[in-house]
């Protein structure tokens, strides 16, 4: 019993998986031609945003539709793993990737994403992770050094 619930269970997690959201990385060398990330958001699948009333307004972003357990229909807004209400301090040409989760892939995020989530990494994040990847590496290849010099010495 215990083996059929892990399989059915692995099932659904590779099936969530390939349903999911792709993250849409944008070509760092191409030049931005949106005005606004509201801009940037018209262009995702499954994304409708409504035009905003004023500048520095946030428009309506309807992803799933109306929650059931609210009126609500904004989305759940991540920027670089962060939860944040407002997103209209983000420029276009900061962002490096965005991800739309909807369906059961926002279910990671509780009852905070039941209208679905909206995902950004900026470029500066992604650098951050690059080089936090790389002084990584230089940290291992240092132990190897390391423990090579220690078996020498022995």
């Amino acid at each position: 019993m215990m083996k059929k619930t892990a399989i059915l269970i692995a099932a659904f997690a590779l099936v969530c998986g390939m349903l999911g959201a792709q993250e849409k990385v944008r070509n760092p060398k191409d030049k931005t031609q949106y005005n606004s990330v509201f801009d940037l958001l018209r262009g995702e699948p499954g994304v409708t945003v409504s035009p905003t009333n004023g500048a520095g307004d946030m428009p309506q972003i309807v992803i799933r539709g109306i929650g059931t357990n609210s009126d609500q229909t904004q989305p759940l807004f991540v920027v670089d793993g962060i939860i944040t209400d407002n997103i209209t301090y983000l420029l276009p040409e900061d962002i490096y990737s965005v991800e739309v989760l909807k369906d059961g892939t926002s279910a990671i995020y509780g009852v905070q994403g039941q209208n679905g989530v909206i995902m950004f990494k900026t470029k500066s994040a992604r650098q951050a992770e690059l080089d936090a990847a790389e002084a990584r590496k230089a940290e291992k290849q240092a132990a190897r050094e390391a423990r090579r010099a220690a078996k020498k010495r022995k």
